[in-house]
């Protein structure tokens, strides 16, 4: 009896061990569902990754959270929270929630963070200030950078965090303060995130360009401050393009095909940049476009005035389901390394898209291997739906055997 008695005490003294650890390690989320995620967790084992993998999730993609493998990423990167010129992350526009922050608040995103790490795979978020006029606001005030710093460790402390990426996107050449001031604050955030929440990381985004002296990013400086840097290594022809063309292409810059592309982009990042603090970023879409002539590789676009302009996003769950993309009107590019396509649609107006596939993104999976980078991030999360190829394909490629 005292045997008995003395195993169901032991039972019980671990069980409400577990029950307190669940609570207190995923608070948001009740230990019940974490009991969930655990039982999932032991059926679908993380992969063994030799490479680090991002996978964005933006706000507006929120529902596709059930397409995602998290058992083949090592980190989900919310996308975004916003900041204005006072330094606080902002929740309110004037007639309606911010919608980033609408979308973060939600219960089903907090479970989601929880199944995330209980699944072995970081959670992080990303702080985004997209407008030069907000950006030089923070940077002209130490009280607004204080007041960032504070919130976003708070944030991090709040929801058990594994990090921040900082998206700070400023168009143009700034002064020489606001490089300074924001190598400064950089700093401090880093100092204060590492000092306050332990093993957490800080990330920031680069666009193509930003490799160049003359841009916000003093990046010798920010080497030593920053754990990694992701380059938003897409979008070379994006929304706005007044000619058809390839959303990353590799090569074709030094031959005047493309006015720029992956590897130069990179090979100029790696003159301050350590290839093991670099993440290439990864488009899993392309560009549908109509264009004055669909058949003429990088046809111009119809002009932004014509009722007939239209630039549609082309994800690879979309190419997949396109009854317009036909074998037999794509060709391969060997500067691009991607396919581009044509066809009329049913108002007789010529498109012109550019797809990223299988073949593209293996390709751009073996650079990011052959250069030695940290890893790759996936722009963005639910682009693909349920279709399994891409997730084998990178288990394929990064899975350690």
């Amino acid at each position: 009896m005292k045997v008995f008695m003395g195993i169901l005490a032991f039972l019980i003294i671990t069980a409400a061990g577990l029950w307190y650890y669940v609570q207190y390690t995923y608070p948001a989320t009740s230990p019940q569902t974490s009991a969930l995620y655990f039982s999932e967790h032991l059926l679908h084992p993380h992969a063994k990754l030799d490479k680090y993998i991002i996978g964005f999730l933006p706000y507006w993609r929120i529902d596709d959270m059930k397409y995602v493998r998290l058992d083949v990423l090592s980190e989900v990167n919310y996308f975004s929270l916003s900041a204005d010129g006072q330094g606080h992350i902002i929740k309110q526009l004037t007639n309606e929630t911010e919608p980033g922050w609408r979308e973060w608040d939600k219960q089903s995103l907090r479970d989601f963070i929880t199944k995330t790490q209980i699944m072995g795979t970081d959670f992080t978020i990303t702080i985004a200030v997209l407008e030069n006029e907000t950006i030089e606001s923070i940077l002209d005030d130490k009280i607004a950078q204080k007041e960032l710093i504070s919130e976003i460790i708070d944030l991090v402390k709040t929801n058990h965090l594994n990090g921040i990426t900082l998206d700070f996107e400023y168009l143009g050449e700034p002064d020489e303060e606001y490089r300074m001031a924001f190598t400064s604050f950089t700093k401090e955030l880093s100092a204060q995130m590492h000092a306050q929440v332990p093993n957490t990381h800080l990330s920031l985004t680069l666009m193509p360009r930003d490799s160049q002296a003359d841009g916000l990013f003093d990046l010798p400086k920010l080497v030593p401050v920053v754990d990694r840097f992701i380059g938003m290594s897409y979008d070379y022809y994006g929304v706005g393009a007044t000619i058809a063309g390839p959303v990353a292409p590799m090569k074709g810059f030094k031959e005047d095909k493309f006015f720029y592309d992956v590897e130069t982009t990179y090979a100029n990042l790696l003159k301050t940049i350590p290839a093991k603090k670099l993440v290439m970023g990864v488009p899993y879409y392309g560009w549908d476009r109509a264009v004055i002539d669909g058949q003429t590789i990088q046809s111009k676009t119809l002009p932004a005035d014509d009722p007939n302009n239209s630039a549609v996003v082309m994800s690879y769950a979309r190419m997949r389901e396109s009854n317009d993309i036909k074998k037999s009107q794509c060709q391969w590019d060997d500067y691009a390394l991607s396919t581009w396509c044509w066809y009329t649609d049913e108002d007789n107006i010529d498109h012109q898209v550019w797809l990223e596939d299988n073949k593209s993104l293996g390709i751009k999976f073996d650079y990011a291997k052959k250069q030695k980078f940290a890893g790759v991030a996936i722009w963005n999360l639910g682009y693909d739906k349920n279709y399994p190829d891409l997730w084998n394909l990178m288990k394929n490629k990064y899975q350690t055997k």
